[in-house]
């Protein structure tokens, strides 16, 4: 069995980006493309020819570099082809803490294991998915009452669902909505994730879709998607207070299923720990697929009392 840590400079894109693709728990967020744009600086550890991968985002300060948890990427941690036992997980987190004395990001739903490291602290986030492919008559059947009652209310207003390519408008718009409760993201950030859409729109991997009243003329609600083989991830979504007046947001995510339900494909909404918009995702959600947030400080002990 080999180990290795490779700087970003030694990096495989190719068989990277490979083992990300037919990894059993494989993510958008790990893809090289997410985290050249989203992240400070990456390198990873390596499992013998790419079977397994670990990205490691980090930033430095005061001369010492730490891993962190870059913006709009939900998920890091070991990515693998096969099943890993749970000694080789071990070994690869053993290698990151002898890189990176002090950590503070997450590992994804398959990492969730006891690292046997009494300073490696997990916290388990929310993260609601669906399963979509049976058809949209299936899915709406799996609804709980107090959904169907929603939409039931809302045809009255007779709101409309639109494709649209207002990328920029659409994080904008999230941005301005969003800002306090978001106060972590930059300028720099909100740049960065609209040049990755403009890189995934290539490929059509981008979906946006907005939800407008009865005459068209006023937005309500707006969502921004991106897609890879296996899922749609729900990464930016948005709802203004005429939009919540008229349930906007019941219409939009449950058109969005409509629209991709007969697509052996995951509606992943990113889930939440807020407890607001974890109730509103968990009513549409078929399981919660939880993964941890982690945290492991080994700083000199001065410096380690100031990171606490």
């Amino acid at each position: 069995m080999s180990i290795r840590y490779l700087i970003y400079k030694e990096i495989d894109k190719v068989k990277w980006d490979d083992c990300i693709r037919r990894s059993i728990n494989g993510l958008i967020y790990a893809e090289s493309a997410y985290l050249d744009h989203m992240s400070a600086n990456w390198n990873a550890i390596i499992l013998n020819d790419y079977e397994a991968v670990m990205p490691l985002t980090w930033k430095k300060k005061l001369g010492i570099r730490y891993l962190y948890q870059p913006p709009f990427l939900q998920q890091g941690g070991v990515f693998f082809k096969n099943k890993l036992p749970v000694k080789v997980m071990r070994s690869i987190m053993d290698e990151a803490s002898d890189r990176f004395k002090f950590a503070e990001c997450t590992v994804n739903y398959g990492n969730l294991i006891d690292w046997k490291q009494e300073d490696i602290k997990q916290t388990l986030r929310n993260n609601f998915i669906l399963q979509l492919g049976s058809g949209y008559k299936n899915i709406y059947k799996n609804y709980n009452t107090y959904i169907k009652q929603r939409l039931n209310r809302l045809q009255k207003f007779s709101l409309q669902y639109k494709k649209s390519g207002d990328i920029t408008g659409t994080i904008k718009l999230y941005k301005e909505l969003y800002h306090d409760r978001m106060s972590s993201l930059s300028d720099k950030d909100y740049t960065q994730f609209s040049k990755l859409c403009k890189y995934y729109l290539k490929d059509e991997r981008v979906i946006c879709r907005h939800v407008h009243n009865s005459d068209g003329k006023e937005l309500l609600a707006s969502v921004l998607l991106l897609k890879d083989d296996n899922r749609i991830y729900n990464i930016i979504s948005c709802i203004l207070p005429n939009g919540k007046k008229l349930l906007a947001n019941y219409f939009l995510y449950n058109e969005l299923i409509r629209e991709f339900s007969d697509k052996e494909i995951i509606l992943d909404f990113e889930g939440s720990d807020i407890p607001g918009v974890s109730y509103f995702y968990n009513k549409f959600a078929s399981e919660n697929q939880q993964y941890a947030f982690i945290k492991f400080n080994r700083l000199p002990l001065p410096i380690r009392l100031l990171k606490k």
